[in-house]
This record gives C-alpha cells, sequence and structure tokens, in this order.
C-alpha cells in the first residue's frame, strides 16, 4: 500500500514538474484521440449504410417455363445452402400481377398464355456470398437467369465499398495509434531526462528498475487516460447533438443511433489511450535506461 502511495505521488509530481509538457502532452493525446474517435463514427456510420444497401441485394433466381414439379423442387432444394438465410419460390402468375402493377399495364391476356417464369427470391446471410451464390445457381439446369448485369454492378461496387472503408479503418488506426504513441514517448522521454540525476542516485541506493519505472508507466497512463477521456465526451456532446438536429438525408449517412455506437467509440479511445500510454511511457524508460 505504501509502495501505491510513494509510485502514485510521484507520478503526480511529475506531472506537476512539468506543466507545461503535460498540458501540451494531454491537450495533443486529446486531439489525435479525437480525430481517431471522429474517423471511428464516421467509418462506422459509412459501413452501416453501405451494408443496409448490400442486405437489399437479393438475388432473383429465373426459372424457365414449362417446368416439371419435380424439377422445381429439386432445384428449391439446391437452392437452401448455409449462405441462404431466406429462400422464397414466387409463381410465373404472381410474378405477371407484379409487373402488372408495377408497369400499370393490363395482364388479362397474358394470364392464359403467361410468358414469364417462376422465380426464386434468395436472401443471403452475408453480401459477401453475393457473386458465389449467384455464380452456383446460375449454373443449375432449369434456371434461366439470376439477377442482370445492372444489379451485379451494383452488388460489386457495394461490396468494394464495404472492403476499402474497413482497410481505411485499419490504416488510419495505426498511423494515429503511432503518433499518440510518439507524443507520449517524448513526453515521458523528457521527465526522464529531467530526473536522471534522481534515478541514478535510486539505482545507488538499491532501487530495481522496475521500482523506479512503475511512477513513469503512471504517468504514461495518466496522459493516456486523460487525453481519451476527454476526447470521449466532448465526441458524445457532439454526435448526440448531431444526431437529435440531423436531417432526413443526414440519417441516411448516420444510421447508427449515439446508444448504439458513442460507448462502443468511448470504450475503443479509453483502450487505445490507456495501453498506449503505458506502451509509450515503457519504450521511453527502456531507451533512456539505454542511452544512460
Amino acid at each position: 500500500m505504501q509502495q501505491l502511495q510513494f509510485w502514485l505521488r510521484e507520478a503526480l509530481d511529475n506531472v506537476r514538474r512539468n506543466r507545461v509538457m503535460s498540458l501540451l502532452a494531454i491537450s495533443t493525446v486529446t486531439i489525435a484521440l479525437f480525430i481517431l474517435g471522429a474517423f471511428f463514427l464516421s467509418i462506422s456510420n459509412l459501413r452501416a449504410a453501405v451494408s443496409a444497401q448490400t442486405q437489399k441485394l437479393d438475388l432473383i433466381v429465373v426459372l424457365e417455363k414449362g417446368m416439371t414439379p419435380q424439377r422445381r423442387r429439386e432445384i428449391f432444394e439446391a437452392a437452401r445452402m448455409p449462405q441462404v438465410k431466406k429462400l422464397d419460390i414466387v409463381t410465373a402468375s404472381q410474378v405477371l400481377e407484379k409487373y402488372g402493377r408495377e408497369f400499370e399495364m393490363p395482364i388479362d391476356d397474358l394470364k392464359e398464355a403467361n410468358p414469364l417464369g417462376d422465380e426464386l427470391h434468395v436472401k443471403l446471410r452475408n453480401p459477401e456470398d453475393f457473386f458465389p451464390v449467384r455464380n452456383y445457381l446460375a449454373g443449375v439446369k432449369g434456371v434461366e437467369s439470376v439477377q442482370n448485369s445492372a444489379a451485379d454492378n451494383a452488388a460489386q461496387k457495394l461490396l468494394q465499398i464495404n472492403r476499402w472503408l474497413a482497410i481505411g479503418a485499419l490504416v488510419s488506426l495505426a498511423i494515429l495509434s503511432a503518433a499518440i504513441l510518439l507524443i507520449i514517448h517524448n513526453a515521458i522521454r523528457l521527465t526522464l531526462f529531467a530526473r536522471r540525476r534522481e534515478i541514478r542516485i535510486m539505482q545507488l541506493v538499491g532501487a530495481t528498475n522496475g521500482f523506479i519505472r512503475v511512477p513513469f508507466l503512471l504517468e504514461g497512463l495518466f496522459y493516456g487516460v486523460a487525453g481519451a477521456a476527454i476526447a470521449a465526451v466532448a465526441l458524445s456532446v457532439i454526435y448526440g447533438l448531431s444526431s437529435a438536429n440531423a436531417s432526413p438525408l443526414a440519417r441516411e449517412i448516420m444510421p447508427l443511433a449515439p446508444t448504439a455506437i458513442v460507448g462502443t467509440c468511448a470504450a475503443l479511445l479509453l483502450l487505445t489511450g490507456t495501453t498506449f500510454g503505458a506502451l509509450g511511457a515503457w519504450i521511453s524508460f527502456q531507451s533512456g535506461r539505454g542511452k544512460g
């Protein structure tokens, strides 16, 4: 207990002794984490919006006309794959009625000799399976066509956007994390330089490196947690106000409610701040000891 009190007192003394550097470190970490959080919120909303559109990419499998009921059942069973979430069969007469309603055209003369075939409407569990499932069903005997080229192009673009958003999020996270690590590393390194004589004296009287290192680790944690907390509060307020006053178009772009994303964002910032705060302090101590 006494050791913990000593470490906490030393960490707070380090922060007070270097007020300007501490304030600069916290404010810079806050800005970096604010940018990271804002990027996370933007990417999460964009991915949610894209995912909502990809979920609409249901496959429509048009069957050949004049097919026997047995063959139709066989195709239906072939389409019941693990990747398929929901599978419905729409008869040729129902398809004709749907076209009649959509295009507002008379269909009475076509009922006796319906030119359309039955359809299977396939809803996928994962939009990434769109093309593999489409290609498989297109090769099944008795299938006339699956989807059209316009829908295929739309699916391909949406899936590419989803992949690029994920890659962009990972790259940005890596860059911003490295920046946070460098900021905390430099702050702790200056503290180590200012107190190098005290550290040397503590080593001479028998203090272990682990004992000396803890206050600096706590100092790094303080910078990281303080910056994360300020950034999380600021983002929560801004996102909450933006969601409350959003126009219908903005809600399409920002489909995630504050309760669904703000907590996750705050947890991410706190985890990042804590991790890189401790890691930055540890690296500074290691490099400082090597130079000493």
